[in-house]
C-alpha cells in the first residue's frame, strides 16, 4: 500500500512539473516556520523533511503531496486541458508516508510562483492576482493556509497562538482504518512481568529475511488475564502504528498508519495476535535503525460474561513485558 502511495505521489508530482514548467520565472524567498504547526492532529519537524512547511508573507504553506493533501481532506487532479484542480477528498485515509533528508534544510530558500490554470474547490484562481499565491518548491505545489482557503473554502477549524502555534483541523478527514482486526483466538499459559494487569497488550517485533530483504515483522498481542470470559468493546480512541527513523541524535517520523484493535469475546486464558502491516518495509526502508511505536487510547472498555457492568482497564506500555515501543535495525 505504501509503495502504491509513493507511486501515486510521483504521478502527481510529475503532472505538476509538466503543467508548471514555466513556474521558475518568478522566484520568491521562503522560510521554515519558527512556530509549531499541527495539521489534523499531526505535528512533524520541518528541519529534515523533504517537503517541509514553508512561510511566505507571514502565511504558512503546506506541500500538496498525496499524503499531505489527504491528511487535510484534499485531493489533486491534473490534466493538460484543465490544469491543476484542488478539491475535497472523501476517501478513507489511514496511511501516511513521509520522506526525510539526511541534511538539514536551510532556514531560508527560494520558491517559485505557480502559473498555469489552477482551480480551487471549483473556482478558477488567477495566481497573478493572489495576495498569497500558490508556490512551487522542489517540484511540488504549495498551498497557502489562509483563512479564506482553510475556513471559507474548506470549513476547517483554524487557530493560532504563541503557545500552540498554528493548529488546523478538518473533522471530515478522519485518520481511521476501515480494516477489521484479523487475529484469531489462542490459548496461553503463564505470563511473567505483567504486574496486576487484567488485560495485557504488548508489541512484539523482530527482523527476518523475506526474499532478498531483511525486514521487521510486528504483532500487537492482546491477552485476557481477568480470570473470566470477557467481551471487549470497540475502542473509543485510535490505535496507530508509527515508525521513526533514527539518524544520529534525532528521530524522524517516516510512517504512520491507523490500525484495527480487537473487539469481541475472549475466553479466559486466551489471547489474540494482530499482525501489523509491513507495507512500509517492502517499498521504502533504507538501511538503518528504526523505532516502532504503538499510539493508543488510555483504556480498554469491557464486561465479564457474568455481569452487564462496563469495566475499564488502563492501556499501559513500556514495562518489563508490556511495551509499545521497539527499536530494530535494518541492514
Amino acid at each position: 500500500m505504501a509503495k502504491k502511495l509513493i507511486s501515486i505521489t510521483l504521478v502527481i508530482l510529475m503532472a505538476t512539473v509538466g503543467a508548471q514548467s514555466a513556474f521558475a520565472t518568478n522566484t520568491v524567498r521562503v522560510t521554515l516556520p519558527s512556530f509549531s504547526v499541527t495539521l489534523n492532529g499531526q505535528t512533524t519537524s520541518n528541519d529534515y523533511s523533504e517537503y517541509p512547511l514553508l512561510v511566505y508573507k507571514d502565511i504558512t504553506y503546506f506541500p500538496m503531496t498525496y499524503c499531505d493533501c489527504r491528511l487535510l481532506g484534499l485531493r489533486t487532479d491534473w490534466t493538460e486541458e484543465a490544469g491543476l484542480e484542488i478539491g475535497k477528498n472523501e476517501d478513507a485515509f489511514y496511511e501516511y508516508v513521509r520522506e526525510v533528508r539526511s541534511t538539514r534544510n536551510a532556514k531560508t530558500q527560494n520558491a517559485q510562483l505557480a502559473t498555469g490554470r489552477i482551480c480551487v474547490n471549483g473556482t478558477v484562481i488567477d495566481n497573478t492576482r493572489e495576495e498569497y499565491p500558490l508556490l512551487l518548491f522542489r517540484d511540488v505545489t504549495y498551498f497557502p493556509l489562509t483563512w479564506r482557503f482553510a475556513v471559507e473554502e474548506y470549513g476547517w477549524d483554524y487557530t493560532f497562538d504563541a503557545k500552540n502555534g498554528l493548529v488546523i483541523t478538518n473533522s471530515a478527514a478522519a485518520f481511521e482504518t476501515p480494516e477489521a482486526c484479523a487475529g484469531d483466538i489462542r490459548e496461553w499459559g503463564s505470563m511473567m512481568g505483567t504486574g496486576n494487569a487484567r488485560i495485557f497488550c504488548t508489541l512484539y517485533a523482530g527482523v527476518d529475511k523475506f526474499g532478498s530483504k531483511r525486514m521487521p515483522f510486528t504483532s500487537l498481542c492482546l491477552y485476557n488475564m481477568t480470570g473470566k470470559d470477557i467481551t471487549i468493546f470497540p475502542a473509543t480512541g485510535r490505535w496507530e502504528y508509527w515508525i521513526y527513523r533514527i539518524m544520529g541524535n534525532r528521530e524522524e517520523l517516516v510512517y504512520r498508519r491507523a490500525i484495527p484493535m480487537f473487539s469481541g469475546e475472549i475466553p479466559t486464558q486466551q489471547w489474540t495476535p494482530n499482525k501489523l502491516p509491513d507495507y512500509y518495509w517492502q517499498g521504502n526502508a533504507a538501511p538503518g535503525t528504526y523505532r516502532l511505536e504503538i499510539v493508543h487510547p488510555e483504556q480498554f472498555a469491557y464486561r465479564t460474561a457474568d455481569s452487564q457492568e462496563t469495566l475499564y482497564e488502563p492501556v499501559v506500555g513500556d514495562g518489563y513485558a508490556q511495551r509499545f515501543s521497539v527499536t530494530v535495525t535494518i541492514e
